[in-house]
C-alpha cells in the first residue's frame, strides 16, 4: 500500500496542476482527542433476537447519554439498532450530530429482504441494522461489500469519515456469527469478512474500526477460531492495529476483558491513533458491553 501511494504521487501532482486549488481542510487543534464508542445495543423487538430482557430503548438511550456526558463520547459505532430508534437518538443528541444507517438483510437463497425491527405482523416495520454517529461532521459513508451467507442472516460493515477529527475514517463492523448459514452450519464467514475489512482499513493512514466481531481475540484461552484473524490485523508488538483493551503496547497479549453476558470478549475497537484509555461498560441493557476507545487525534 505504501508503494502504491508512492507510485501515484507523480500522477496526483500532475492532476493538481490541472485543477483549481480549493481551500485546505482545517486541522483539529493541538490537544484534540476522540472518544469512540462501540456498542451492540440488542435493540430488536423480534423474539428471535433475544433482546426482550435487556430493557427498553429509553434505558439504552440513557446509557449513551451517560457516556456522551461523562466520557465525552464524540463518535459511535452502533450495532443492532432499529432505524426509528436511531431517529430518536439523533433528536436527543441535538444539532451538530450526523449519522449513517446500514440495514441488515435476510438472504433466502440470494433473495434479500431488509431485516425488520419487529415481528412481521407488528407495528415496528422499521429497518434493523448498524449506525455510525459522529459529532462535528460526517462524510463519505460507504457500505463495504463482504462475503455473506446465501441462506441466513446477512450482517453489514460500513465506514464514514469524521471530518472534524482530521478526517479519520471510522468503520462499524458486525461480523457473521459461526453457524449462520442454515444449510451449512459448519461454514465460517468470519475469516473472509475480517480479511475484506482489513483490505479496506489498510487504505487509510488514520482509521479506527470495530464492533461486534463474534469471535474472541487470537490469544483468548481455548479459542478454536483464532485462525479466522488475518495476519497483520491484531497488534502483536510489531504489526497490526492496537485494540482498545491492549493496555500494554510493549507486551501486547491479545485477550482483554469480557464484553458479553457469556463471559467472553466479542467486541473489539482498533485504531492507528495513539491510545489514551479504554472503558468496558458491562451495563444491564444489552448482552454486549459498550467499549470506549479514547485516542489522540492531534
Amino acid at each position: 500500500m505504501r508503494k502504491l501511494r508512492a507510485a501515484l504521487t507523480g500522477a496526483l501532482l500532475l492532476l493538481a496542476t490541472l485543477l483549481p486549488a480549493g481551500p485546505a481542510a482545517a486541522a483539529a487543534p493541538a490537544g484534540t482527542n476522540l472518544q469512540l464508542m462501540s456498542w451492540n445495543m440488542c435493540d430488536s423487538q423480534r423474539a428471535s433476537w433475544n433482546c426482550g430482557k435487556y430493557g427498553t430503548f429509553a434505558d439504552k438511550l440513557a446509557v449513551i447519554q451517560h457516556h456522551v456526558d461523562v466520557n465525552y463520547v464524540q463518535a459511535m459505532l452502533l450495532q443492532e439498532i432499529c432505524e426509528n430508534d436511531l431517529t430518536t437518538l439523533m433528536s436527543r443528541l441535538g444539532s451538530g450530530w450526523s449519522r449513517s444507517f446500514a440495514p441488515y438483510q435476510w438472504s433466502n437463497y440470494g433473495v434479500l429482504s431488509n431485516s425488520k425491527c419487529g415481528e412481521d405482523d407488528s407495528s415496528r416495520q422499521d429497518r434493523y441494522g448498524t449506525a455510525i454517529v459522529i459529532h462535528a461532521g460526517l462524510a463519505n459513508p460507504k457500505i463495504l461489500p463482504t462475503t455473506q451467507p446465501w441462506v441466513g442472516q446477512n450482517t453489514v460493515q460500513q465506514c464514514a469519515t469524521a471530518t472534524y477529527f482530521n478526517d479519520i475514517r471510522l468503520c462499524d463492523l458486525h461480523i457473521s456469527r459461526f453457524g449462520v448459514n442454515e444449510d451449512h452450519p459448519d461454514w465460517d464467514y468470519a475469516d473472509d469478512q475480517l480479511a475484506e475489512v482489513k483490505a479496506e482499513v489498510d487504505k487509510y493512514e488514520h482509521v479506527a474500526f470495530g464492533g461486534d466481531l463474534n469471535v474472541t481475540p487470537p490469544d483468548w484461552p481455548g479459542n478454536t477460531r483464532a485462525w479466522v484473524w488475518p495476519a497483520g490485523l491484531y497488534w502483536n508488538g510489531t504489526t497490526g492495529y492496537r485494540e482498545c483493551d491492549q493496555s500494554d503496547a510493549a507486551n501486547p497479549v491479545r485477550t482483554g476483558r469480557s464484553t458479553t453476558v457469556w463471559n467472553v470478549k466479542l467486541d473489539h475497537v482498533f485504531s492507528t491513533q495513539p491510545w489514551r484509555w479504554c472503558v468496558v461498560d458491562n451495563n444491564a441493557y444489552s448482552d454486549h458491553a459498550a467499549v470506549i476507545y479514547s485516542m489522540k487525534i492531534s
